[in-house]
């Protein structure tokens, strides 16, 4: 497991750093059309719900996901968010249409804790267990890959996501 950190350390060092947020994580502004996508592929929607005066999300995008989706297909496995907690008046749609504020849309899902990683099906149900927190980095992949599987499973998804495989074939290792 600290190869697979060491490795998306080593390959974030190597890449520029997103200047805003939605640059390389696209954010939730449409869950409803984000859910009929990854209704399609038969794959979950994954909400990594962030704060930009959060440390730890910060480190979770710049050390993981950004390498992630910027170096493996991952995106096969499925549909990534971000939703911010903290801007005020940022305006989203709900995985049933309806207009909300994004800073309020995070508690509404039962958000406390900064990055937390929600998991749902297309219509807004979640389908694995939150990822709360970021406690240590070379834990995350694995906790990531263990949730993103266990959705793909309830979602009658025979696929299973391999991320330290995915690194290795996209890095040519």
């Amino acid at each position: 497991m600290k190869s697979i950190f060491t490795l998306l350390f080593s390959i974030s060092l190597l890449l520029p750093l997103p200047s805003q947020a939605g640059e390389i994580l696209p954010l939730a502004v449409d869950l409803q059309k984000t859910g009929k996508v990854a209704e399609k592929h038969q794959v979950p929607v994954v909400i990594f719900v962030t704060a930009t005066w959060c440390n730890y999300c910060k480190k979770l995008e710049e050390n993981i996901l950004t390498p992630l989706l910027e170096t493996t297909p991952i995106e096969e496995y499925a549909q990534f968010q971000q939703m911010l907690l903290d801007k005020s008046h940022w305006m989203m749609k709900d995985f049933a249409g309806n207009d909300v504020e994004m800073k309020t849309y995070g508690p509404q899902l039962g958000v406390k804790v900064a990055p937390t990683t929600l998991f749902f099906n297309s219509q807004g149900e979640q389908i694995a267990e939150p990822i709360i927190g970021l406690t240590l980095e070379e834990h995350y992949p694995a906790n990531l890959e263990k949730r993103i599987n266990q959705a793909l499973e309830k979602l009658g998804n025979p696929k299973r996501l391999d991320i330290y495989k995915l690194v290795e074939e996209s890095d040519g290792l």
